[in-house]
């Protein structure tokens, strides 16, 4: 693989030896992007929690410091899906499993662990929650769970630039500002999309949860909010180091 990107590296997976270690010493701080494989009506491809979960880490480890860990596709799925093509992992491999990387992450030498979902499921942030317990207990270690936006069960407080939907205006906004190029909002010509917002999105004809993004998705909407979630997350993130380290002291 070639690097060809003149930005800063920041992925676990780019970095070389050297780089990583002088990134690590420099700010301990592992961040964790969580999504899914599920469908995302016709316009946008199944990867879109995992990757913008990790697009906006990245922007959050370039601006304030830390280094992502490769996006994990393996969430929680509900099982309730018309076509049959959405793998997931039970809660008890779910737990294990994430608890398994935040572990090893410690070892490595993270001291601020930041898990942070794309999927807009209480279900995924519980095990990202659980996780976070498993590393916290011996006190080497602490950490947080957040959704990439707004939501007062796991998420960031209210936020008018912060909303989230699944595949209608925000999060189709969000994704057209990380991948323009990935956006195929001309699929959804002959959708019947007159049952939206809808109450849940596998219920919906389309798929989508949320306002229309034929109407709605603006790439400008979707560049205030990854700005502003940067922004909470490395301030947060920060914020839990220099407390953390104050307490190792």
């Amino acid at each position: 693989m070639t690097r060809i990107s003149e930005e800063t590296v920041v992925t676990y997976a780019d970095l070389l030896p050297h780089e990583f270690r002088a990134r690590l010493e420099a700010c301990p701080i592992a961040y964790v992007p969580f999504g899914s494989l599920e469908w995302h009506s016709y316009h946008m491809p199944f990867g879109v929690d995992t990757y913008k979960a990790q697009a906006i880490l990245e922007r959050v480890a370039r601006e304030y410091g830390g280094i992502v860990v490769p996006g994990i596709p393996w969430g929680s799925m509900h099982g309730c899906w018309r076509d049959g093509t959405h793998p997931g992992l039970s809660q008890a491999v779910r737990d294990a499993f994430y608890a398994e990387v935040f572990a090893g992450l410690v070892e490595v030498g993270f001291k601020v662990i930041a898990g942070v979902s794309g999927h807009w499921t209480s279900k995924q942030t519980a095990s990202i929650r659980y996780a976070l317990e498993t590393i916290s207990r011996d006190g080497r270690a602490t950490g947080f769970a957040t959704f990439d936006g707004a939501d007062p069960y796991d998420g960031f407080g209210p936020d008018p630039e912060l909303g989230m939907d699944h595949a209608g205006k925000w999060e189709t906004s969000i994704f057209m500002y990380l991948f323009r190029d990935l956006v195929r909002l001309e699929r959804l010509a002959d959708v019947d999309l007159n049952d939206l917002p809808g109450e849940e999105c596998h219920l919906t004809r389309s798929g989508i949860q949320g306002e229309n993004p034929l109407i709605h998705a603006d790439a400008e909407r979707g560049k205030r909010h990854v700005e502003r979630v940067v922004t909470l997350i490395g301030e947060k993130a920060l914020a839990m180091l220099a407390s953390f380290s104050g307490q190792q002291v």
